[in-house]
C-alpha cells in the first residue's frame, strides 16, 4: 500500500486544513495517508479523516501575497529557521520509515520542508494555496519558483487565479479545494428580525477586505437597507496576545489586533447593533444555513474558502480576488463577482442582492448545483490521486 506523507505548517484548524481533511477522507483505500503537523487542532481534524498523525515543528517561510509582515520577513526568517533543526530531524527520520511514495507539501511557504524530501530522494507535490507577492513577478517570487521546480515533481493550485502567480516549468493541476453540506439545522443567530444576514468568515486580516465590510455596512444602514453582518472567526493572534510587554512588543513590530480593530471600527461607525461576531469554528455549516449572503471582499489575488462552502449551502457570495471567478464563483450564477473590492461596490452588491430575495434563491439554488458537481471531495481525490500515479512513473 502507497504512502503519503501530508506535511502541513499550522497547527489551527484553519481551511486549508479543512479542505486537506476532506481530501484524506476521500482518498481511495489504496493509498495510506500520514501528516506531519505541528500539533494542535490541526492534528485531531487530520486524524478524524483518517490519517496517521505525526508532530513536531514545521517552519514555513512567509513569501505569499497576503503575509503580515511586511518589512519583517527577516524576523519570521529567524523564527522558522529556529525550528529548522527538529522538523529535520523528525522529517528525516518519518521518510526513512515510512519510505512515502509522495510528499504531498500543503502549500509552497513550506520550503525547507521540499528540499529535505528532495534530498532523501522522495517524490515531492506542492500544493499551490496561496498567491504569490506581485503576481509573481516580484525577484523573490522568482527564486521561490525556482526552488519549487528544483525541489518538486508536480504542483496543484486550488483555483486558476493562483497557478497564474507561479511561474513554474513544473505541470499544474488545477483541483479546487472539496467543500460537503453537512446535514443539519441552522444556527440561531442574535440577529433582530426582518435584517438580511451578511457573513464573513475566517482569519480576521485587512487584507482580506474586513475594513471594506464595516464601510459597505455603514454605507448600506445610512441608505435604510436592513441588513446585519455575521462575522466568524477571530485575528490570527486574540486580543489576549496584544496584552502586556509582549503585546506592546507586537503593536511597536507592527503587527496589529486585527479583532479589536475591527471592533473598535465597528463601534466608531455607530454600528454595534448591526454586527454580530461569533468565535471560530471548525463546524460552520449551522451558521452558513442561518445566513442570507456571504461575502468575501479579498483585496488581493484569489478566493478564499468561503465562496466555496458558501456555495455548498447554497448561499449566494458577493466576492472579489479573481478576474473570472477562475471556475469557483460563475459570475451572476452562483453569486456576484466584484471587479473593484472597495467598499462602495460591496455595498451595492449587497443592497441588490438583498432587495431581490427571488436572485438570492436562485443563485443559492445554482451554488449549490455547481458545489455538488464540480467541489466534491470525490471528485478531488480522484483527480489528486492521479497526479501522484503520473509523479510516481
Amino acid at each position: 500500500m502507497p504512502r503519503i506523507l501530508f506535511v502541513h505548517h499550522r497547527p489551527q484548524a484553519s481551511g486549508a486544513v479543512r479542505s486537506l481533511a476532506l481530501l484524506i477522507s476521500a482518498l481511495d483505500e489504496r493509498w495510506e495517508p500520514h501528516v506531519l503537523v505541528p500539533g494542535g487542532e490541526a492534528a485531531a481534524v487530520l486524524a478524524s479523516a483518517g490519517a496517521t498523525v505525526h508532530t513536531a515543528p514545521v517552519p514555513a517561510f512567509t513569501h505569499t501575497w497576503d503575509v503580515q509582515y511586511r518589512g519583517l520577513r527577516w524576523l519570521v526568517f529567524v523564527r522558522e529557521a529556529l525550528s529548522f533543526p527538529g522538523h529535520a530531524r523528525r522529517l528525516r527520520q518519518l521518510l526513512g520509515q515510512l519510505d512515502p511514495a509522495i510528499v504531498h507539501l500543503n502549500d509552497s511557504v513550506m520550503l525547507a520542508s521540499g528540499f529535505l524530501a528532495h534530498r532523501h530522494g522522495s517524490r515531492v507535490v506542492w500544493h499551490l494555496r496561496s498567491s504569490l507577492a506581485s503576481g509573481g513577478r516580484d525577484r523573490r517570487s522568482r527564486l521561490v519558483a525556482r526552488a519549487l521546480d528544483a525541489w518538486g515533481d508536480a504542483a496543484i493550485a486550488i483555483d486558476d487565479d493562483v497557478a497564474r502567480t507561479f511561474p513554474l516549468r513544473l505541470p499544474i493541476e488545477i483541483v479546487p479545494n472539496p467543500v460537503v453540506a453537512e446535514p443539519g439545522e441552522p444556527a440561531e443567530l442574535p440577529v433582530p428580525e426582518g435584517r438580511v444576514t451578511v457573513g464573513y468568515f475566517g482569519y480576521l486580516r485587512r487584507q482580506k477586505g474586513w475594513p471594506e465590510l464595516v464601510e459597505a455596512m455603514r454605507i448600506l444602514v445610512d441608505d435604510g437597507t436592513p441588513v446585519h453582518a455575521v462575522v466568524v472567526g477571530g485575528g490570527v493572534r486574540a486580543p489576549e496576545a496584544f496584552r502586556g510587554v509582549r503585546g506592546r512588543l507586537l503593536r511597536r513590530l507592527g503587527i496589529p489586533d486585527e479583532e479589536s480593530d475591527l471592533r473598535a471600527r465597528v463601534a466608531e461607525c455607530g454600528l454595534t447593533d448591526r454586527f454580530s461576531f461569533l468565535p471560530f469554528t471548525t463546524d460552520p455549516g449551522p451558521v452558513y444555513r442561518a445566513l442570507d449572503i456571504v461575502v468575501f471582499p479579498n483585496q488581493g489575488a484569489g478566493l478564499g474558502r468561503p465562496v466555496l462552502e458558501a456555495a455548498a449551502y447554497g448561499k449566494p457570495v458577493v466576492a472579489s480576488g479573481s478576474p473570472d471567478g477562475a471556475g469557483i464563483l460563475l459570475p451572476d450564477r452562483t453569486g456576484l463577482l466584484l471587479h473593484k473590492a472597495s467598499a462602495e461596490h460591496l455595498a451595492a452588491a449587497v443592497a441588490n442582492l438583498v432587495g431581490d430575495p427571488e436572485r438570492r434563491r436562485e443563485l443559492g439554488r445554482q451554488a449549490a448545483e455547481h458545489a455538488a458537481s464540480h467541489l466534491g471531495p470525490n471528485a478531488a481525490a480522484r483527480s489528486v490521486e492521479a497526479v501522484y500515479e503520473a509523479t510516481r512513473r
